[in-house]
């Protein structure tokens, strides 16, 4: 009886020590804000002059700079009707007969 009440007495001293331990290493000072700190990074504490760390490894999204496309319309010209609008006059030809040759006398 005397064995149990020694054994239970020390587990309960052991679980209230470890408890204890476990509530002092969540409350050490200054260490809330480390991990949302970038300039307080392991890195940056090694070298200050570092940027590793402090920028997304992915780009941001920039806004759309490019004019949007005009939508086509019969006055623009970008409805027809396959037929080109305008056909370039006929280029002036000419004419070689090669049939013309001086006759001999």
């Amino acid at each position: 009886m005397m064995n149990s009440f020694v054994r239970n007495l020390a587990m309960m001293l052991l679980v209230g020590l470890s408890g204890i331990g476990v509530a002092q290493a969540q409350d050490q000072p200054g260490r809330n804000g480390a991990t949302s700190n970038p300039y307080n990074s392991p890195i940056h504490r090694a070298n200050p002059n570092s940027r590793q760390g402090t920028q997304p490894s992915t780009p941001q999204v920039q806004p759309n700079i490019v004019p949007a496309p005009r939508q086509p319309t019969l006055e623009n010209g970008g409805i027809r009707n396959g037929y080109p609008t305008r056909q370039p006059p006929p280029s002036p030809t000419i004419q070689n007969n090669q049939n013309t040759t001086p006759k001999r006398p």
